[in-house]
Parts: structure tokens; C-alpha cells; sequence
């Protein structure tokens, strides 16, 4: 079963309200994130959703994107917040321009003092990692990723048959693997 993105207003549509609220055993991570590295984010959160698992990544979230347009940092950060709500886990990914990031240590912050469990996942070529996720759990190419969704999909037993099938099918294909261009495969 594929994972939902969370900000998705036809997700929230299906579901007859405004944003719906996940069971607390429901996985969700959230998605933080430089705007420079959208592309890679959305294959990122593309191959997570197809591991079973939901997100929340905010291309989708359109208060947010209003918010941004007008330079509004109180909706802003609400927005933000909101987001978080429906996480139970927080995945920072992680470039050469994160370091020029003003939204991304707020999430993480946001994320740390909400309790939620905080992981860095490295971009290819990426050497530079801000101190302030040195606190969080390291994933460093698509075979850390991996691992990672198998870790936190045994909080259910329906979840973690699906990823790791999805995982299995996607491991040692002759093809290449859909995350190849943007991660390496282990580090």
C-alpha cells in the first residue's frame, strides 16, 4: 500500500476535512528541507510513500505557499507547526545549501522539542553538515535509507511487509535505482 503526502488537500478532501488527523501508530515523516533541493526531496518522498509509509512534504501544503508568497512569517511558521502535527518522525535532508537555510533549523527545533525522532539524510556530494544536526540520526545513502524504513515501519506489521517488500523489489535491480542520481547507495 502506497504511502499518503499529508499536505495534500486531496488527501485531506477523501477524508472529509479540512486535515484530517493520523492514528497515533500511523508513520509520518516530515520532510525538511532547502527550496534549492525540491527535485531531489520530491523523488526522496516519491520512493518513501511507495515503501508504504505517509509524509509530509509541503509542495502540497498550499496555506503554506500562500503564506510564503505574501512573506508571512507568523503563518509561516504556523504552517510549519501544523505540518509537524502530523509527524511522528522528522527526516532533514541535507545539501551544500542547507547551511543558508533560515526554515530548516526552526523545523528541526520545532521538530526536537516536540519529541518527534530527528534524522539527517545526506544528499550525494554532500561534505557539510550544519553542527545542529549532528544530534540527530545519520542516513547516508540509499542502503541507510533503507534500513531506516525497515526500523521504523516495525512499529506495524502491516507497514514493515510492505516496506520491505518495496525494498527487496528495489535492492539489486539490474536497473537503476531510483534514488541513484541523488543518493549514494551506501557511505
Amino acid at each position: 500500500m502506497r504511502g499518503r503526502n499529508l499536505a495534500n488537500p486531496l488527501v485531506a478532501e477523501a477524508t472529509n476535512s479540512i486535515f484530517f488527523t493520523t492514528k497515533k501508530s500511523d508513520l509520518c515523516i516530515f520532510l525538511s528541507y532547502t527550496r534549492e533541493d525540491r527535485e531531489a526531496v520530491e523523488k526522496l518522498g516519491d520512493y518513501i510513500q511507495n515503501a508504504g509509509v505517509d509524509i509530509y512534504l509541503d509542495i502540497y501544503d498550499l496555506e503554506l505557499q500562500q503564506a510564503v508568497r505574501n512573506e508571512d512569517p507568523i503563518a509561516i511558521t504556523q504552517s510549519i507547526e501544523r505540518g509537524l502535527s502530523f509527524a511522528t518522525n522528522v527526516i532533514c535532508v541535507v545539501s551544500e545549501e542547507t547551511v543558508n537555510s533560515w526554515w530548516v533549523p526552526y523545523e528541526i527545533g520545532f521538530g526536537k522539542r516536540a519529541e518527534k525522532p530527528l534524522a539527517t539524510l545526506t544528499l550525494k556530494d554532500t561534505v557539510t553538515i550544519p553542527s545542529y544536526l549532528e544530534i540527530t540520526q545519520m542516513i547516508r545513502g540509499t542502503r541507510s535509507l533503507n534500513e531506516y524504513l525497515i526500523e521504523i515501519s516495525k512499529q506495524s506489521r502491516i507497514l514493515l511487509e510492505a516496506a520491505s517488500t518495496f525494498i527487496n523489489m528495489n535492492q539489486y535491480s539490474n536497473h537503476n535505482h531510483p534514488l541513484d542520481y541523488i543518493l549514494e547507495w551506501e557511505n
